[in-house]
């Protein structure tokens, strides 16, 4: 009679308490001491976390197992945990899919592992910060103050999945706090299926240069922004029947080599996304059609991608400014009158006004497209090259018609014998021209002012490189900023990128800036 023997022991606490209850503290204790000898085939508590109201209880506490004693043998124990449901249906049950197998606040870190709906472009934004002073002389002088722009992606959500009705519960619980964000745009699919515990993946065209380290320590150097040397790499593995967290270890074209084994098994033909540490600031704009269906965007600041390749360039130089290929215009070609107006009002009949900046303001709007990951690299590589409004560019205009010559020129010539349509109204500023062969070689020269001698007569400011054939066409190009510091990044595809440009015509270099163009 001295050992007792507990066949079964049940607790349950405060599961559905009654109607009234005002409790300012409830706290359940199981098995806190268990006695000498207990040996318990099954140990199962069951706790309420939401139950019914009316539950007023500021502090309410369920501790399991909390201080055994010696020897306590329970070769099964099991804690079952009822949390309340939603009104909307599946939402529960959905919910490991949206934040993982350890829910928040107990990941962690935070994975942003909703899938992009590609009906609506992913918009990646690059944001510069140019100073601009006007000087004495009518020129501009500029200052780059961000030499690594700023990124920010917005994500479309709401492709008729259940889970997506949880982002708005997930940026609730994210909002301003470092959590990583796939990139989309940069996707590679598995070739073929991943085991439980495998060490590589396999993948098709995968960059080495797009997974990159999740976050970038930069610092300014003799040879220039370093900062992405980082070996940490991490992956988010999208599959039919949830998500995953993979760190690589090596990326090649066609294996993802994994620094430790898969937890899950991945089924062929599932995304493979580079992780970035990112913040959401800005708040989401969603709208819930039916319950538990959502949809909207959400917009985050993400690390800065690393420098482009710039030997991908291959633009011709002219004047030490690169020259531009023309795209598609985005609206008609707009010509804004804007200036700095200095208004000294001494007299009542007729005040005295001054312009301060004395140039024409026309803008060219532009419209490029890249379908190729060569032309997209290339695009990135313009785009860091003028830093927004800081470099300069020559541009096709678009105003001013096409000249063709009527008569063979020799390089040692300083002038063009041409023809067309109102030429001297539109060609007499000085500026730039792409001259193109009617075998279809190009070349390019300074131009000053048109007038009419004979037919038409186009003065150049630089020497020719070869001999010039009759029939060739005179493109004028006008000198160029950027009239914005933010870019914006259309992604249609994968593989297919919008880039909407507005281009502002810089006046003519005069005083200091004036340079003399002597041909060889």
């Amino acid at each position: 009679m001295t050992d007792r023997r507990i066949v079964q022991n049940v607790a349950e606490v405060s599961s559905r308490p009654t109607p009234g209850s005002e409790l300012s503290e409830l706290q359940g204790e199981v098995l806190a001491r268990a006695s000498f000898g207990a040996s318990a085939a099954t140990f199962t508590p069951e706790t309420a976390i939401a139950p019914v109201p009316p539950n007023l209880a500021e502090n309410w506490l369920a501790e399991s197992l909390a201080y055994p004693w010696p020897p306590i043998d329970a070769p099964a124990f099991l804690v079952e945990v009822l949390r309340r449901d939603t009104a909307s249906s599946a939402i529960v049950a959905t919910g490991m899919d949206a934040f993982g197998d350890q829910p928040w606040p107990d990941a962690q870190r935070g994975v942003f592992a909703f899938r992009h709906d590609w009906a609506e472009p992913l918009v990646e934004r690059l944001e510069w910060q140019t100073s601009v002073v006007r000087l004495a002389s009518g020129n501009e002088s500029r200052q780059a103050r961000r030499r690594i722009p700023r990124r920010l992606l917005t994500y479309k959500v709401g492709n008729a999945r259940q889970s997506d009705a949880l982002v708005a519960d997930w940026l609730a619980d994210h909002l301003g706090k470092a959590v990583w964000w796939p990139l989309p745009q940069y996707a590679v699919h598995l070739a073929q299926p991943a085991e439980r515990g495998a060490l590589a993946l396999d993948v098709s065209d995968a960059d080495w240069r797009h997974f990159g380290p999740p976050a970038a320590a930069l610092r300014l150097t003799n040879d220039g922004v370093q900062g992405w040397q980082s070996d940490e790499r991490w992956v988010l593995i999208i599959a039919a029947d949830g998500w995953q967290v993979a760190q690589l270890s090596d990326v090649e074209s066609d294996l993802l080599w994994l620094a430790e084994p898969l937890a899950r098994a991945a089924g062929a033909g599932s995304s493979v996304m580079p992780l970035m540490w990112g913040r959401a600031v800005d708040p989401a704009d969603l709208t819930q059609w039916v319950p538990g269906m959502v949809g909207g965007s959400a917009t985050a600041t993400i690390s800065p991608a690393q420098t482009p390749d710039m030997d991908a360039l291959d633009d011709p130089w002219l004047d030490e400014i690169p020259v531009w290929p023309d795209g598609n215009w985005r609206d008609d070609p707009a010509a804004a009158v804007a200036g700095v107006i200095t208004r000294q009002d001494f007299s009542p009949a007729d005040p005295w006004v001054r312009r301060d900046d004395p140039w024409p303001a026309t803008t060219f709007q532009r419209r490029y497209l890249a379908s190729t990951p060569e032309e997209i690299e290339v695009w990135r590589a313009r785009l860091w090259r003028t830093q927004g409004r800081l470099e300069s560019f020559w541009l096709p205009d678009g105003l001013a018609p096409v000249l063709w010559v009527t008569a063979e020129a020799d390089p040692e010539d300083g002038f063009l014998r041409v023809t067309g349509g109102d030429a001297s109204a539109f060609w007499h500023r000085p500026a730039a021209c792409l001259i193109v062969h009617p075998d279809g070689s190009r070349q390019y020269a300074m131009t000053a002012t048109c007038h009419l001698d004979r037919g038409g007569v186009l003065v150049l400011r630089s020497g020719l490189e070869t001999q010039l054939p009759e029939g060739s066409r005179v493109i004028r190009l006008s000198r160029c900023h950027l009239d914005h510091d933010a870019v914006e990044l259309y992604w249609h595809s994968p593989s297919l990128v919008e880039i909407t440009l507005t281009a502002r015509q810089l006046p003519e270099p005069r005083g200091n800036d004036r340079q003399t163009y002597e041909g060889e």
